[in-house]
Order: structure tokens, then sequence, then C-alpha cells
């Protein structure tokens, strides 16, 4: 006998989202679906102060791992891990996969995420009793074994991004395009001060990082890392830029595929390059994280 396929959960009316498809504040699908319940500071994340919220709770259940990202005020902020919850909430909700129960007082979806047993980890909603409020409450993370999860006949699967497996890998026979003088502009906006004396050699210097990129990929594919654009809703591919020493780049290129050759769609700083690559895999290349 088949199984009863659980219900689908009715997506929110409309979501603002931040210009460059980062969910910063969670102002998003999430937001307008669930209350998240109160949010626990940097400060008092690292300071053990407050009351652990509902991100601690994913943190500490996870495989550990970077989760709060790099640079200037980013120990303790979880940002990583919020921007990968929100995003990934938003594809599943986009693939009908956020389900359900039959009597309708629990709901789930599958956030991509393992415990340190390798269990997948759901996200559990149950219906707000407050009044004025999102229809949903983010309950909490389970793993199969507890009473809520077996409610449900079928539980859904991650959210997925490509089902073409070409488009996580980077093609080092097609031609990439991209403007300099375009770039050379945003660059500056990255790294304030570059080019202000020769703005010519900036553009120079950005040509000279893409051609080592693209060297530095044939001879290792693994530095092409996949990563998702929200907006665009397609795997762009990153690749280090090195403006300034040989060890360490200073920002990503974004290329996008085509039918027969790549674009360079945008500049990242490492920072949100990370973000965005987090949402498709757990970056395995060493350029992404100047951690390790």
């Amino acid at each position: 006998m088949p199984k009863t396929q659980p219900a689908l959960a009715s997506p929110p009316n409309k979501h603002p989202e931040s210009s460059d498809g980062a969910a910063t504040q969670l102002s998003d699908e999430l937001s307008s679906f669930a209350w998240l319940g109160h949010k626990r500071s940097s400060e008092e994340r690292l300071s053990g102060a407050g009351t652990t919220d509902i991100f601690d709770r994913l943190a500490r259940n996870a495989a550990p791992e970077n989760w709060d990202g790099f640079g200037p005020g980013a120990a303790g902020s979880l940002t990583v891990l919020k921007n990968y919850v929100a995003r990934t909430f938003d594809q599943a909700l986009s693939q009908k996969t956020v389900i359900l129960n039959a009597d309708r007082q629990f709901c789930v979806f599958n956030t991509g995420l393992v415990s340190v047993r390798n269990d997948d980890i759901y996200g559990l909603f149950e219906p707000n009793q407050m009044p004025d409020r999102q229809p949903w409450f983010l309950k909490d993370w389970r793993t199969v074994g507890g009473y809520e999860l077996s409610t449900f006949p079928e539980l859904p699967k991650p959210p997925t991004y490509s089902a073409d497996p070409f488009e996580y890998f980077y093609d080092w026979d097609m031609p990439l395009s991209f403007s300099a003088q375009i770039f050379s502009r945003e660059l500056a906006g990255l790294l304030p001060g570059a080019g202000q004396e020769m703005p010519y050699g900036l553009e120079l210097a950005l040509e000279a990082a893409v051609a080592r990129a693209r060297t530095l990929t044939r001879r290792n594919p693994g530095i092409a890392v996949p990563s998702w654009h929200a907006q665009k809703r397609e795997i762009q591919l990153l690749l280090p830029l090195h403006l300034v020493t040989p060890e360490a780049p200073n920002a990503a290129l974004a290329v996008s595929r085509g039918d027969t050759s790549y674009l360079g769609v945008g500049l990242l700083s490492l920072e949100k390059a990370y973000k965005a690559a987090r949402l498709v895999a757990r970056p395995s290349a060493r350029w992404l994280d100047p951690r390790s």
C-alpha cells in the first residue's frame, strides 16, 4: 500500500530581500512563516550570558564547523548558520518540501545538516499560539527517533540546487569573459584605496588575477567552489582573486555558466563568498576560509 503523502505548508505572501541575496536579517520566508523566539546577541554568546536561542541549539546539535564566518565582529555571531538556515528554508519552500503531518499539528523541513552521528536534522514547527503573529513557531531541531517526527509517514529530503552535476565543476576549456573596467570599480569598494592613483592599473591587476585563477583551477579543479545565488536561483562558481599576495586571495569572482562560455557576474568579499558557498556544501577549498 503506498504511503500517504503529507500535506505541503503554504508559503507566506511576501518576503523582503537584501540586494545581495543574503538573509542577513532573516527578513525572508522563514521570518514570515514562523516566530523564531528570542535572539541571543554575539556579546551574550561570547560571554556565556543569556538564554540559548534556536541557532545556538542548532550549532550545538550539528556537526561542528565554522558558523561564525570571519572578519571583524564575526566571533559569536553565527552569521553563516543564520544565513544557511534562512536560505535553505527558502529553497525547501520553493521545492514544496516543507510539509505538514496529517493532523496539521507539526510541520518540518530538512535542514540539509547532519548531527555528529550523521543523522539528518529537521526543523520542527508547531502552530503559533500567540495572536497576531506568524502562523508557526520554530520549536526546535529534531533527528529521527522522537515522537513528533514519527507522526509523518515520510520525511522530506534536503533541498537541492541543481540536477546537473556539471554545474558544480569548472570546465577550464570554456572561455571566460568579464569586464575588468566594471569589476575594478566593484573591487575599489571591497578594498578601499585600491587603484586610487592608478585606476587602469587596477584593471590590469584584475585581468592578471583572473588569468591566474583559471591557471590554478586547471591544476586543481577543487579551486573553483560552487555557490548559490538566491535571487537568480542559479549555481555560480567562485574563483579566488590574488591581488596583494600570492598566499591569500582578497576577493572572489562569481562566474555563471552559459552554453559555450562562462561570464563573470560579480565580485564578492571572502565573507560573502563563504556564505554563498556554504548553501551548496561545506567548502573544502582552503582559500575560501583564511583561518584554515
